[in-house]
C-alpha cells in the first residue's frame, strides 16, 4: 500500500468528478510529502487550468515534463495551457510534438487548428481542422471551427456545408446555428441569415423579461421597449429599423450606450431614449435591436437604406484653412477590446503618403489616439478637434461640416453613412459579415464605398487606391469649382 499514491489517487477522482476545489486542496498537502511524482504537478497545471490560472498552470506542467516522459497526454495538456496563457507559438509546438508521437490524434489536429486560428493563419488551420475531421467525423465541435475557418477564408459555400455537418450531431446548437446565421449574411441570404442570427440570444446572454418578445404584429396604442444589444457601431446600423417599428406600434422605447444617447434622441429614433444604465419605463413588448431585421424579412432588396436617418446640428465651426481645401475627416482605429481590433485598425504612419497629398485638410476623428500613433499624430498635418467631442452628436456635427470621411471598419463609418455624408471605409480580410463579398458598395449606406484589403494585414494596396481616388477627386473638385 502507497499512501501517496492512494491520495494522488483520489485527488485524479475529485478533479474527474468535476470537484476542481477539492483536487487542489489533496495535491497541493501532497507537495509536503517526502517523495513526488510527475503526476502529481501535472495534476496541480489541471487544477490551475480550470481555475483560469493559466500561467502557472503552465508552470506546474513544465515541472511534470521535466520528470515525466514525453506523452500526448501531457503535451496535449501543456500546449492547452500555453494557448490560454497567450502563447501561441509555445503551443503550437506542444501539439506538433503531439502528432509526433501520435499522427492519427484527432484532439491534437483539433487543438492545433485552434492555435493557428488564433494566430490568423487561416489556410494552416483549415488543413488541422480537415484532417481532424477525417480522424472524427461525428465531432461537431470540429466542423462547426472548420466552418468558421472557411468562412473567414470566404469559402462561404463550403462553410455552409461544415455547418451542416455540425449540426447533423448537434441540431439543437445555438451557437452553431448563430455562426451559420452569420455566413449566410455574408453571403447576402440576408432573410434566411436574419432568421437563423435569433439563435444569438442564449450565447450573448441576451436579456429576457415577463413581457412577451414582439414578433411584428400589429400593437396600437401599446410600447414597444428596444435594447441595444452590440457594439455602437452595430446600434446606429440598424436604428433605422425603429421607423418601420413605429408603423405597427403606439410608442417605441429605445435603451442604448450612453455615448449615443443625445444622437439617437436628438434625431427621433424613438419617444423616449435612455442610456444602458436606466430603468425603462413601462413597456408591452420588447425586443433586442437585432431582432427587428428578421421581422421585417430584410432581404438585400428590401434593406432600409433611406438616408440620412440620423440628423447633426451642425453648430460646430471649423478653424481656418485654405478656402478651396477639400475637409476630409479620418479614423484609423477601432476599439482596442474588440476581438479583431488588431485587423481592422491601421497604424497611423501608414497614411503617411495620403496625409501628404496638396489640396486637403484632414480632421482627426479618433477620439482616443492609440499609444502606438501618438508620436507620428504630434508630427502629422491632422487636424484634431476632437477634444471638444463628447458623445456621438458632437461626432456627427462634426462629420456634417466635412466633405469626405475615411474610416477603417468602426462607428464613424456608420455614423458617416447613416448621415449620408460620402465616406470611404477601409476593410481587412477577412471583412465583418455586414459587407459581404467583393462589393464596393453596400446596400446599408447609400454614400459609401468599400476598399479591400485582398490579403489579412496588407493595408498598403488599400492606401494606394484610397490615395489615388482622393487624387482624382480633388481634380474633379478643382474641375468643378474653375467651370463655376
Amino acid at each position: 500500500m502507497n499512501p501517496f499514491s492512494d491520495a494522488l489517487q483520489k485527488a485524479f477522482a475529485a478533479f474527474d468528478g468535476g470537484r476542481f476545489e477539492e483536487a487542489e486542496r489533496l495535491g497541493r498537502e501532497l507537495l509536503a510529502a517526502p517523495t513526488t511524482s510527475g503526476e502529481l504537478f501535472f495534476l496541480l497545471g489541471l487544477v490551475a487550468n480550470k481555475a483560469g490560472r493559466h500561467a502557472e498552470s503552465v508552470l506546474w506542467l513544465e515541472r511534470a515534463a521535466e520528470m515525466s516522459p514525453p506523452s500526448v497526454r501531457l503535451l496535449s495538456a501543456l500546449g492547452g495551457a500555453c494557448h490560454a496563457a497567450g502563447d501561441l507559438p509555445r503551443a503550437a509546438e506542444c501539439f506538433t510534438r503531439c502528432l509526433q508521437l501520435d499522427p492519427q490524434c484527432s484532439e491534437a489536429w483539433h487543438q492545433l487548428g485552434n492555435v493557428c486560428y488564433a494566430r490568423r493563419e487561416m489556410e494552416l488551420a483549415a488543413q488541422a481542422y480537415r484532417r481532424a475531421t477525417e480522424l472524427d467525423p461525428e465531432n461537431a465541435a470540429i466542423w462547426n471551427n472548420l466552418a468558421n475557418t472557411l468562412r473567414n477564408l470566404g469559402d462561404l459555400d463550403e462553410a455552409l456545408a461544415a455547418y451542416a455537418r455540425a449540426l447533423a450531431g448537434r441540431p439543437d446548437d445555438p451557437v452553431i446555428h448563430a455562426n451559420r446565421g452569420r455566413t449566410l449574411l455574408a453571403a447576402g441570404r440576408l432573410d434566411e441569415g436574419f432568421r437563423e442570427f435569433e439563435f444569438r440570444w442564449e450565447p450573448l446572454g441576451l436579456r429576457h423579461y415577463p413581457q412577451p418578445v414582439w414578433q411584428g404584429e400589429p400593437l396600437p396604442g401599446k410600447t414597444l421597449f428596444v435594447f441595444a444589444e452590440q457594439g455602437i457601431g452595430d446600434t446606429i446600423q440598424f436604428v433605422r429599423y425603429l421607423r418601420l417599428a413605429r408603423e405597427r406600434v403606439g410608442r417605441i422605447v429605445l435603451e442604448c450606450h450612453t455615448p449615443l444617447q443625445s444622437l439617437l434622441t436628438h434625431s427621433r429614433c424613438a419617444d423616449v431614449v435612455i442610456a444602458a444604465d436606466e430603468e425603462p419605463p413601462p413597456f408591452d413588448v420588447y425586443a433586442p435591436l437585432l431582432h427587428l431585421p428578421s421581422i421585417f424579412r430584410t432581404t438585400l432588396e428590401t434593406v432600409p437604406a433611406s438616408v440620412p436617418y440620423l440628423s447633426s446640428i451642425t453648430t460646430v465651426s471649423l478653424p481656418a484653412m485654405p478656402k478651396h481645401n477639400l475637409k476630409v475627416g479620418l479614423a484609423w482605429a477601432g476599439n482596442p477590446d474588440f476581438l479583431d481590433d488588431a485587423i481592422r485598425s491601421i497604424p497611423l504612419e501608414q497614411f503617411a503618403n495620403m496625409l501628404g497629398i496638396g489640396g486637403v485638410s484632414f480632421f482627426s476623428l479618433q477620439l482616443n489616439i492609440p499609444a502606438r500613433d501618438e508620436s507620428f499624430f504630434r508630427s502629422s498635418s491632422l487636424i484634431n478637434l476632437m477634444p471638444q467631442v463628447q458623445n456621438f452628436e458632437d461626432t456627427a456635427n462634426l462629420i456634417a461640416r466635412l466633405d469626405l470621411v475615411i474610416s477603417v471598419d468602426t462607428a464613424v463609418a456608420h455614423l458617416a453613412g447613416a448621415l449620408a455624408k460620402p465616406v470611404w471605409t477601409l476593410l481587412p480580410h477577412p471583412p465583418d459579415w455586414r459587407w459581404l463579398l467583393h462589393r464596393t458598395d453596400t446596400p446599408w449606406y447609400p454614400t459609401m464605398r468599400l476598399f479591400r484589403q485582398s490579403r489579412t494585414g496588407d493595408w498598403q494596396p488599400v492606401l494606394a487606391r484610397a490615395a489615388a481616388e482622393l487624387q482624382s477627386l480633388i481634380q474633379r473638385h478643382a474641375v468643378g469649382r474653375n467651370s463655376s
